[in-house]
């Protein structure tokens, strides 16, 4: 697969569910995962450019002359801490799939698991609205075999636990930050709370009623093939095997809803403690920069800075979410010092692994690009064979 071109994909994703591009004798995976490397880059550079923008004007506009000194003046013991639970947040964040993919996939390692979720967080933050995470995740478990349509159900499915804990979140932020801080946070928080309660029925019916999604698809596609027949087989072909996706998507549904019941619970728990975690990581950064703060007051406070950071259009929510930082934990941070803590907050949380990710990634580049090389040598080879065979005959 060339990494350097994307013909017919979505020009705002550089990863995305499309036809693997292969010759239509040999294609068998028209729905098979697809990388981009020219998209891919162009994401990554347009996220750097809007962080170190946004990381300028914070600053420039909050007089953060002591900043070095206030890395220098870091407590270690909360650094130690910081990175421990860094770690835990990654590993956390594979295992929560990991063990869904595992009930569907026993042939499923964590590693695979880890590279998924690394995958998943570098492309999130490289496209609009973080759309490109969950397509990278697939491709990566696709690549070492799974069900797509099984991949697609466990994000799914943990999105579902993730919006029940974003609704509980916001619902205990306009309690606590309400009451502290007056009116202040009331209008995030409810467009918040109704947009994830939308998102929450939506998808619980999604997940309930998978077949509903084939019957509209089949319709569209003889509709569409009727007036544009040229790319009606085409899609036909595509139609047939998103359908087997979702006939894989449809059993997963019914073992979790029907024999495994104890698994939502399960997602609902593990994704409580993931986001708490992230929560504390940004206590532990208030605290390592020598200031005293409310527990509670920081968590809410993130509970609400994930609301907005998850709906910001911006490649991995880059400049507004480091402006957001500032101004949310503007009634905690001194003014001199929200450069700084925004700048160690997103390290943490967001850069580190968006790194690690960048590796996961680019290496999904390199075996893609060899095995596009390796097969258009193949398919070179037979059509030559079948020309001197034409030629004998």
């Amino acid at each position: 697969m060339n990494s350097g071109e994307d013909s017919g994909s979505d020009p705002s994703f550089g990863i995305d569910i499309s036809p693997t591009g292969e010759p239509a004798a040999l294609n068998t995976e028209y729905l098979a995962p697809r990388i981009s490397g020219r998209k891919i880059r162009k994401g990554l550079l347009i996220f750097i450019f809007l962080t170190i923008a946004a990381l300028t004007i914070l600053f420039i506009r909050t007089h953060s002359e002591g900043a070095i000194e206030a890395f220098r003046n870091y407590d270690t013991e909360f650094l130690f801490l910081t990175v421990v639970l860094l770690i835990f947040d990654i590993l956390l964040g594979a295992f929560r799939n990991h063990v869904f993919m595992k009930k569907l996939d026993p042939g499923v390692e964590f590693m695979t698991s880890l590279r998924a979720n690394l995958a998943n967080t570098f492309a999130g933050a490289i496209t609009p609205s973080q759309g490109g995470g969950g397509p990278a995740q697939f491709y990566v478990y696709h690549r070492k075999g799974a069900s797509i349509g099984q991949a697609i159900f466990v994000a799914a499915f943990n999105y579902l636990s993730t919006l029940i804990v974003f609704i509980s979140g916001a619902a205990l932020a306009l309690f606590l930050l309400n009451g502290a801080y007056g009116s202040r946070y009331t209008g995030i928080i409810m467009l918040c709370f109704v947009i994830f309660f939308i998102e929450f029925v939506l998808l619980a019916f999604a997940l309930a009623r998978p077949e509903l999604f084939t019957l509209v698809l089949g319709r569209f596609t003889d509709w569409f093939s009727g007036r544009f027949s040229r790319i009606g087989s085409r899609l036909r072909r595509i139609t047939s095997r998103v359908t087997l996706e979702v006939d894989s998507f449809r059993d997963s549904s019914k073992l979790f809803f029907g024999s495994c019941k104890m698994m939502i619970p399960l997602s609902l728990v593990l994704t409580l403690i993931l986001y708490l975690n992230k929560y504390v990581i940004a206590y532990l950064v208030v605290r390592g920069l020598g200031i005293s703060c409310d527990f509670m007051t920081v968590i809410t406070i993130q509970a609400v800075l994930m609301c907005i950071i998850y709906f910001s259009p911006s490649p991995g929510g880059s400049g507004i979410a480091e402006l957001s930082i500032a101004a949310l934990m503007s009634t905690v941070v001194p003014e001199s010092m929200l450069g700084v803590y925004s700048l160690l907050q997103r390290f943490f949380l967001l850069y580190v692994p968006v790194t690690l990710g960048s590796i996961v990634i680019f290496y999904e580049l390199r075996v893609a690009s060899r095995h596009r090389n390796t097969l258009q040598s193949c398919t070179g080879s037979w059509e030559m064979i079948c020309k001197k065979s034409t030629v004998k005959t």
